[in-house]
């Protein structure tokens, strides 16, 4: 979903794509349920997508994130008049708010492979990443920088950006680094083939993590992938439209992702 912090008032242009912003939360959700939990292959199921609106609070409603069963969502809403991180039963409509004993902005929140933690970003303290229970209990400062969490499939390290962004359309001059953060310990290192990177996302074989960044100084913005271990960044998108958000199919083999190829934002 599209990426806002509380601390900067919108633009005129955010305004302008916070209902693209909201369907794209909720899309993004029921394309992930519907792929969890299909045992057919993508390319099987790509014609018979359905959709469904999940949640209904005022205001927008960002990030979401499954849970490994399908079962809940977690997601960041305003609704209490700051950032928080609810968390719904799919098919229910009572949200329960995660981080309501924090007067700081939380957001982003990502579900752990196995469904017992969350990661999320927050801005208490300084701001940085935390990671608490999956029902809100013992939030633990894991980083004092990044951005958009994403687990490795074994739940053992942490994917992040260096970087948070308004919007995809007007990215500011600072370069994203992509970061890996071991949960034991917090140690962090750097994977420096990775340039300019936003919303980094684990694959589920554990082998590549997918982002999207713009390709040096040109203003169209790509996808890519690069191994947790270095190496070469491979671009999986090179052209004009805007492509952002990648998200992993649960085989490993496709990615998902928001583009304008088709003349408006679709996935």
């Amino acid at each position: 979903a599209v990426s806002g912090r509380a601390s900067h008032p919108p633009s005129k242009l955010w305004r302008r794509l916070a209902p693209f912003g909201v369907g794209a939360a909720v899309l993004a959700a029921l394309l992930a349920y519907q792929v969890v939990w299909s045992n057919r292959s993508t390319e099987e199921i790509s014609s018979q997508w359905s959709f469904s609106q999940l949640t209904d609070q005022p205001g927008r409603e960002l990030y979401p994130s499954l849970s490994p069963d399908g079962r809940s969502l977690v997601y960041a809403s305003q609704a209490s008049g700051n950032w928080d991180i609810y968390l719904q039963r799919v098919g229910g409509t009572t949200a329960l708010n995660l981080t309501k004993d924090s007067a700081a902005d939380d957001t982003q929140p990502a579900f752990s492979p196995d469904g017992d933690r969350i990661a999320f970003r927050s801005e208490r303290d300084g701001g940085g990443l935390y990671v608490m229970g999956a029902t809100g209990e013992s939030a633990t400062r894991l980083s004092d920088r990044g951005f958009h969490p994403s687990w490795s499939p074994e739940g053992k390290e942490i994917a992040a950006s260096t970087v948070d962004f308004q919007n995809p359309f007007t990215l500011s001059s600072r370069n994203g680094q992509l970061l890996v953060v071991d949960v034991a310990t917090g140690r962090t290192r750097v994977i420096s083939a990775a340039q300019d990177v936003r919303q980094p996302h684990w694959s589920p074989h554990g082998h590549r993590i997918a982002y999207w960044g713009r390709p040096g100084e040109a203003a169209q913005r790509d996808l890519w992938t690069v191994a947790p271990s270095g190496g070469a960044a491979v671009p999986v998108t090179s052209d004009a439209p805007l492509d952002w958000n990648p998200v992993w199919s649960p085989d490993g083999r496709s990615l998902f992702f928001s583009s304008d190829r088709a003349g408006s934002m679709n996935l």
